[in-house]
């Protein structure tokens, strides 16, 4: 039998063999001290990598929302998007993706309604979510399922669990 393709492989640390050996020749190794460590660099890896993809996603999400500031695509007949939508959109945004620990999903739009607002869209497979802020700020959450819709007043908390939803399709 040959191991081919293990050479490389670096090998695995046998805690009970560990344990078993020390006991034998009397010695002590903190094992649970090592273990400890190890979990906490692991956390602290995840929790930085966390981070990093939470700055990244408000940073997308801010630059988007700035695009929408650019005043050569207005006109009378075609508005910008309201200073306090623009506000308004950007705070409930900024909430919810903190509280979320997935940070991939990110609108698929992002788009003035040409009356002062601005309207939001997710999709995925055949669920989809529409986030409207009127320009005087108020909100209207639209959901559809296949054949199943309704339009909401969402709070920050129905936002973050329709957000939820969808990620789950």
């Amino acid at each position: 039998m040959t191991n081919a393709g293990y050479e490389n492989q670096k090998p695995f640390l046998d805690i009970s063999h560990i344990r078993t050996f020390s006991a034998s020749e009397g010695r002590s190794v903190e094992l649970s001290k090592i273990m400890e460590d190890a979990r906490q660099k692991a956390i602290g890896l995840r929790y930085s990598a966390l981070e990093e993809n939470k700055q990244k996603t408000e940073r997308d999400l801010l630059v988007f929302l700035s695009e929408l500031g650019d005043d050569s695509d207005y006109n009378g007949d075609f508005l910008k998007p309201s200073e306090s939508a623009t506000n308004a959109t950007r705070n409930i945004l900024l909430q919810a993706y903190r509280s979320l620990t997935d940070f991939s999903l990110l609108p698929k739009f992002i788009t003035a309604d040409g009356d002062g607002g601005i309207r939001l869209q997710w999709k995925n497979e055949a669920r989809e979510l529409r986030l409207i802020c009127s320009e005087v700020a108020e909100f209207n959450l639209y959901w559809q399922d296949g054949e199943k819709y309704s339009l909401e007043k969402p709070t920050l908390q129905n936002l973050i669990a329709r957000l939820k939803w969808l990620k789950e399709a």
